[in-house]
């Protein structure tokens, strides 16, 4: 998978498509990064904008992510009826 298939730049998006699209040798590589509470903080900020079909690879995340830093009391809200979606 293309690192980078959104932009030039890493960013939380790159981290979002991984999550979404990635192998995974691509989730042991984000999995290593978000060891960093920085990394960890983007991509719980990212996850709700997640792809509503690809709810059950976000869930994961979410339990990932708040289970390696407790301490950042991330609280990542998932729940479909939180967003307004639009065609």
């Amino acid at each position: 998978m293309s690192q980078s298939r959104n932009t030039k730049v890493v960013s939380a998006l790159t981290y979002l498509d991984c999550i979404q699209r990635g192998s995974t040798e691509d989730w042991r590589r984000l999995y290593k990064l978000c060891k960093d509470p920085k990394v960890a903080q983007q991509v719980a900020a990212v996850l709700p904008l997640r792809d509503p079909d690809l709810l059950p690879s976000a869930l994961l995340w979410k339990f990932l992510l708040e289970d390696l830093h407790p301490e950042l009391g991330l609280a990542i809200d998932l729940r479909p009826e939180k967003k307004a979606i639009g065609v």
